[in-house]
């Protein structure tokens, strides 16, 4: 079975839905979006909202263009055009509009497993070797594609879609909208152990020293679950850890990228961003609309209020109040951060004029010893 294409959208049509300013001839039909130097042919739209991509619309083979409010001068030449308030978010839009999405068959594919007392909506999609456990719930229109297990007794909800690959475990509840990139876990065990006796990390904490041995390691099992709220993402290879006892949360519209670890029993707001690369320990609270930028680590049982941004590659190793950029390693207010890597980056000159400085006293003390006269003031 192979993609169908978009359907053709007048330009007319294309600004209507964009909200965007129609310069030019309306009736100009688009098939797809391109920059202007890949555009194949007259129906493709040249997104031209930067100046490099504004530069190439001379040689284009586009008949219309896209470009930032301000700019409909550089639609000169064409058919016509849609000036944009909002780059990004027209591009969001575009792509909305001609989107390929993923190849994915009605119905319950054969090679697909699905227990009995699992509910599967009749609209829904389960793709070549799935497996649905018992009890399981897969809502209206969600696509399973090729080789996804859902584990016992856990809902998705409708309109969903998980790629191939994914795993989601026993219990878990996936609500709306939802979007699973391949290869994603949600509701593996959380990583929980304690030693019979104190072991040696307790002591480190406790006196800075090593006093004692994990003589034995003893697995605390992982009962929880975990709960995705409506429109969230998940990134491919990202894990999402269930709860000891209760559940992991992840808040509704908050986007994870790829590779991102999401410890148990933690707490994740709405309207969160989290790039590749996170590592999120175990039992942390983020607030709604926090961001964490690429390679962030957050030590367990840290709250980040609501708001918040952590800059690319830093380590939280304590709380973070609401509406505050840190950054650095270990993290810190920003700008506290900056000063810090500005006074570094001044450390070899400062060492070369305090080398210097000692050279010069060092001569001063020589010329005064050998005049005799080792005191200030000439006085013996």
């Amino acid at each position: 079975m192979t993609a169908a294409a978009a359907p053709a959208r007048s330009l007319t049509d294309i600004a209507t839905a964009l909200g965007a300013q129609l310069v030019g001839d309306g009736s100009v039909l688009v098939r797809g979006v391109a920059h202007p130097a890949m555009a194949e042919g007259a129906d493709t739209l040249a997104l031209a909202v930067d100046e490099s991509a504004e530069k190439a619309l001379a040689r284009t083979k586009a008949a219309a263009a896209a470009v930032a409010e301000g700019r409909a001068a550089a639609l000169a030449g064409l058919k016509g055009g849609i000036v944009v308030k909002r780059p990004r978010l027209a591009l969001a839009k575009l792509l909305e509009i001609f989107d390929r999405p993923p190849v994915s068959a009605p119905g319950v594919h054969p090679s697909a497993v699905i227990d009995p007392s699992a509910t599967v909506a009749p609209d829904a999609s389960i793709g070549p070797l799935c497996s649905v456990g018992p009890r399981a719930r897969i809502g209206a229109r969600t696509r399973l594609l090729a080789q996804v297990s859902i584990g016992a007794g856990t809902s998705i909800g409708d309109d969903c879609l998980v790629h191939s690959g994914a795993r989601v475990g026993d219990h878990c509840m996936v609500g709306n909208r939802v979007i699973i990139q391949p290869n994603a876990v949600i509701g593996a065990d959380g990583f929980s152990f304690v030693t019979p006796e104190k072991g040696s990390i307790e002591s480190a904490r406790e006196t800075g020293r090593i006093e004692a041995q994990n003589l034995a390691i003893v697995r605390i099992n992982s009962i929880g679950n975990v709960v995705l709220g409506d429109e969230v993402e998940i990134g491919a290879g990202t894990m999402v850890a269930r709860g000891t006892l209760g559940p992991t949360r992840i808040g509704r519209g908050t986007k994870i990228d790829n590779l991102v670890q999401v410890g148990h029993n933690c707490t994740i707001g709405s309207n969160c961003l989290i790039a590749g690369n996170v590592g999120i320990s175990g039992s942390v609270t983020l607030g709604d609309r926090v961001t964490l930028a690429g390679g962030v680590g957050v030590a367990d049982h840290i709250s980040i209020g609501d708001d918040s941004i952590v800059v690319a590659g830093s380590g939280v190793w304590q709380s973070i109040p609401p509406r505050e950029i840190w950054g650095g390693y270990p993290a810190q207010p920003w700008k506290d951060s900056q000063s810090f890597y500005l006074h570094v980056k001044r450390l070899p000159r400062m060492l070369r004029d305090l080398m210097a400085l000692r050279e010069r006293i060092a001569e001063l003390e020589k010329k005064l010893l050998a005049s005799g006269d080792a005191r200030p003031g000439g006085r013996k």
